[in-house]
């Protein structure tokens, strides 16, 4: 199966979960592996650290307005 690609004004807000803790991102693509979808993510540790990192789904979440 091929990527799923967001564009820059097009990637959704999402959650990303570390060391047992939820973060705020942006989802910039879907790739499937052998081991399952991964998510790649901006993601922000604090306001002054942003990331890209990969992400097995089941540590991604949509973000929802209450959180």
């Amino acid at each position: 199966m091929r990527p799923v690609v967001y564009r820059p004004a097009e990637r959704p807000e999402v959650e990303v979960l570390v060391d047992g803790r939820w973060h705020y991102g942006q989802l910039r693509m879907w790739t499937r592996h052998d081991s399952g979808w991964r998510a790649q993510v901006t993601w922000t540790r604090d306001t002054a650290e942003n990331r890209i990192d990969s992400f097995p789904s089941e540590r991604v979440r949509k973000l929802e307005p209450d959180r």
